[in-house]
């Protein structure tokens, strides 16, 4: 049998293909007794184990077949057998993922199949296998390890066309190590968790990823790659140089076409392969006129531009019949980054300046069930409110094809870390590595690589990931750090730095604007804001009702981060001092989203007020791989966005207008690359009582990517403790382009002593005195305010001006009135089923968490998939700070 590393590509293939994800047995090889011979006869029938699915993990087929109960649920995950508390690496001996775990599956081949090369593949296991074909072993363990990497065997002489096959993989599990305390938090090339929340017990043993076979000719196609070379600054030519790897399975030469095609241009040229050699042809741009376009439609992040894609075809012919196929998917455009003279890197898109704003990207799912459901809503809800960057975290999984591609099709970039530390077996490490650059590097999202989080990669391993660089993809930049946490050090960790544990807990929103170490300066892969709340529902959801409130018990602070709510303990007394003492946990919910909400605001405006100072931030993070109550997250694990997410979509409209918190400036962003002018901005400072005390106008013209600080809105001396800006920006016409709700306290945040204390299970967390709070209490004392509120919903429609709607969408416009004459404050609205009134998620609203001043009134949208009705009507909820409680029906828009 002939073994080939990770000889596919997800980028598509015309050869016949049978995927063999699906239906799959599951044993544990504690409880059968047989081998990998017998297990895979086609004459042998083996009943019991477990149906599962395949790609899936052990533990999930466990919860999936009820031997467990539900893992992300109250306490349930502590009661499964093999759960270590804190985080580990050692598997216990004792755990019922110890022993190795088969997973057997029959199929049929198709009898066309019979005189082609057969190619089994596996797109990833976890983490070391037997593998056994029709009772023959094609690979071992010692050629099967590591979880990031693809495995290819031929099968031809053991397939039987027509009839049916049998693969059994033996799986080993990670964590088979030394049993003691490891000064690491990675030792193995595997997924970790890192601090943000538990880890399951299998540590995601299993075949995670898809298993498949492809039936070839006598030479097979692989690793197609399209490089990109953009004419700067004039975007009018693109050079495409065309790459792709062949390999002649036979024993004797051959000789043959390859040819391409992108779309009408097509190019082709004669080789030569002598018997069982491997070769990596080109088509370079200076042979082949074809590959020069003029004009190209480029690919952008949103909202800079569209996501243009191209797709490239790739087929070798010979004996008058082709012999293999390939497709690949890539976008034209010209990523860069740069280290500016203050040390900090920065980025450029096709020749521009661009700020970066978003978030590091934990896997989806603990348990890696990894649905296209999650990752579309996910990556779209980043799309929504113009997040133009996702860091790839490395102690998670290096992510399937299917996040780069919708990445690609949303338009939102992605720098990828490679691991969290080093790894002892470094070959093995180089081995995941090379394996992933080959499958993601014709991705036009993908833009930077970072080695390791927090860490310097040895130099060897450092080394090795600049000459895979080198070699696979020299487009793209690297850094060997993920950011430096003392900032003179970025100059040796790559121009960044990370954050800090003022921030992973709480800060206030002045701290963005006046500190210049960790706040909106130079670029951060890690900080943001710490201690994101859940919502109410999802609170409700993740845990039983006697653990919601008090906060601080056993339940509540599982569903936080390993060191437990305490962690927190900053964030929740800030709530407690600014906006007053919550009695239940519903109050709890609506304080800390008001307080993250104007955390998350602030942190993004002061970065888009400050560019190119400011550089950018990916914020840590943007989402959970579980339900959690309180941690970083934006889109929580129900898919529900978070008040941070409402405050970052604020904050970083393409043309906004924003109020500083330093030196009370007005200022209007502009994210996109065209001038406006006569724009108009309206400002408007309020007492708590709603009295005008300071009202201004502007007109003023904005440079493309510019910022422009319009005047500046001094409170006057007279104010009472809290009070209100309204800000509006419209254009020569009077049409609103972007308006904005502050609440501010005459009392400011004042920072006091400053310490750590060390909690029960061994973490240092951070404690805080503040000399002063920002005084809100008084938002308790407004009074109740009835909104009048209609809504009408049409199905979507996929067009030009709106790409990723689809026909399996609804679009609800929801008109919103005050008609009192107090303020309606932190409006919140939903959409629900009416039959269990859970929350549709994902729901892409156009904005949320606002606020209605007196007789005004707003539309906003709401998109949501059909799927996720469930047969159900929906409607609207309403809800927010001081608003009464109710229900608006959906009317059909005629």
């Amino acid at each position: 049998m002939a073994f080939c590393l990770s000889c596919a590509g997800r980028s598509g293939s015309d050869s016949d293909e049978i995927p063999l994800s699906g239906t799959w047995q599951l044993f544990s090889s504690a409880e059968i007794n047989a081998d990998g011979e017998q297990l895979s006869s086609p004459e042998g029938h083996w009943t019991g184990g477990y149906s599962t699915e395949v790609p899936g993990t052990v533990l999930a087929a466990l919860v999936e077949n009820g031997v467990y109960p539900d893992p992300f649920y109250g306490r349930n995950l502590k009661s499964l057998p093999g759960y270590r508390v804190g985080r580990w690496l050692a598997m216990p001996p004792e755990s019922p993922f110890y022993p190795t775990w088969w997973y057997r599956r029959t199929f049929r081949l198709p009898e066309h199949f019979n005189g082609k090369n057969l190619i089994l593949i596996f797109d990833g296991i976890n983490y070391k296998a037997n593998i056994w074909f029709n009772g023959m072993r094609i690979a071992d363990s010692t050629r099967v390890i590591g979880m990031f990497r693809r495995f290819d065997f031929d099968v031809t002489d053991a397939a039987r066309p027509g009839e049916t096959n049998v693969i059994a993989v033996q799986v080993s599990a990670p964590g088979k190590l030394p049993d003691i305390r490891y000064r690491t938090k990675q030792l193995e090339a595997t997924t970790g968790w890192d601090d943000h929340n538990p880890q399951p017990p299998d540590l995601n043993m299993g075949i995670w990823r898809d298993v498949r076979i492809r039936a070839t000719g006598p030479v097979t196609l692989e690793h197609p790659y399209v490089v990109t070379d953009l004419d700067l600054p004039s975007l009018e030519r693109a050079r495409l140089t065309v790459s792709v790897r062949l390999h002649n399975l036979t024993s004797e030469k051959i000789s043959g076409v390859l040819e391409g095609r992108i779309e009408s241009t097509k190019f082709s040229q004669t080789v030569a392969l002598g018997a069982n050699e491997e070769k990596t042809v080109l088509f370079h741009p200076d042979d082949h006129q074809a590959l020069n376009l003029v004009n190209p439609r480029l690919w952008w992040p949103h909202p800079l531009g569209p996501q243009n894609l191209y797709l490239a075809e790739l087929s070798f012919r010979a004996n008058d019949s082709v012999s293999d196929r390939r497709k690949v998917r890539f976008g034209i455009r010209e990523v860069s980054t740069y280290i500016n003279d203050e040390g900090w890197r920065g980025y450029k898109v096709n020749g521009r300046n661009v700020l970066i704003r978003g978030g590091a990207w934990m896997t989806s799912d603990m348990l890696l069930r990894l649905t296209h459901r999650r990752y579309d809503a996910l990556i779209r809800y980043a799309r929504e409110a113009n997040l133009n960057m996702l860091r790839s975290e490395g102690f998670s999984i290096r992510e399937t094809d299917e996040f780069y591609d919708l990445c690609d099709q949303y338009g939102v970039m992605v720098t990828q870390q490679i691991f969290g530390r080093s790894i002892p077996d470094e070959d093995l490490a180089v081995a995941n590595v090379e394996d992933m650059i080959l499958r993601i590097r014709n991705h036009p999202s993908l833009v930077h690589f970072l080695g390791h989080d927090e860490t310097f990669p040895t130099p060897s391993l450092d080394r090795a990931y600049r000459d895979l660089i080198e070699t696979y993809t020299p487009e793209r930049t690297y850094q060997p750090h993920s950011g430096a946490f003392h900032i003179e050090q970025r100059y040796q960790t790559g121009g960044t730095r990370t954050g800090t544990l003022e921030l992973w807990t709480y800060v206030p929103p002045a701290h963005y604007y006046t500190h210049k170490a960790d706040g909106a300066w130079g670029f951060a892969q890690s900080g943001g804001i710490g201690g994101v709340v859940a919502p109410y529902e999802s609170m409700r959801r993740m845990m039983p009702e006697s653990a919601l409130w008090p906060v601080f018990n056993e339940t509540f602070s599982f569903h936080t981060v390993l060191q437990s709510v305490d962690y927190f303990g900053v964030l929740i007394d800030a709530m407690r001092n600014r906006y007053g003492e919550p009695q239940d946990i519903e109050e709890f919910c609506r304080k800390g989203w008001v307080s993250n909400y104007e955390s998350a605001r602030a942190m993004f405006e002061a970065y888009g007020r400050n560019k190119y100072d400011a550089l950018g931030i990916t914020t840590w993070k943007y989402d959970a791989a579980w339900p959690a109550s309180i941690t970083w997250q934006y889109i929580d694990w129900f898919l529900n966005a978070t008040g941070a997410y409402y405050g970052a979509k604020k904050a970083c409209e393409a043309l906004h207008v924003q109020y500083s918190y330093d030196d009370h400036s007005i200022c209007v962003v502009n994210g996109l690359y065209r001038d406006f002018q006569d724009l108009k901005v309206d400002a408007r400072l309020l007492d708590f009582d709603l009295a005008e005390k300071v009202s201004r106008s502007a007109t003023v013209d904005v440079p493309p990517d510019g910022v422009v600080r319009v005047f500046s809105l001094e409170p006057p001396g007279d104010l009472s403790g809290c009070y209100f800006i309204r800000l509006k920006l419209s254009d020569r016409n009077g049409e609103p382009l972007s308006d904005n709700f502050y609440w501010l306290s005459t009392v400011p945040d004042l920072e006091g002593e400053k310490g750590y204390r060390t909690i029960e299970q061994g973490w240092d967390i951070m404690t805080a005195t503040p000399r002063s709070y920002s005084d809100f209490t008084r938002l308790q004392d407004l009074e109740r305010v009835t909104l009048d509120v209609s809504a009408e919903i049409r199905p979507g429609v996929q067009n030009e001006k709106n790409p990723h709607s689809s026909a399996d969408e609804f679009i609800a416009a929801v008109k919103v009135r005050n008609p009192s004459d107090r303020l309606a404050f932190f409006i919140h609205l939903a959409a629900v089923r009416e039959t269990d009134g859970l929350e549709i998620a994902p729901a892409f609203w156009s904005d949320n968490c606002f606020a209605l001043l007196p007789g005004e009134s707003r539309t906003v949208h709401a998109r949501f998939y059909s799927r996720d009705l469930d047969g159900s009507p929906a409607r609207i909820k309403i809800g927010g700070w001081n608003i009464e409680p109710g229900f608006a029906t959906l009317q059909e828009d005629k």
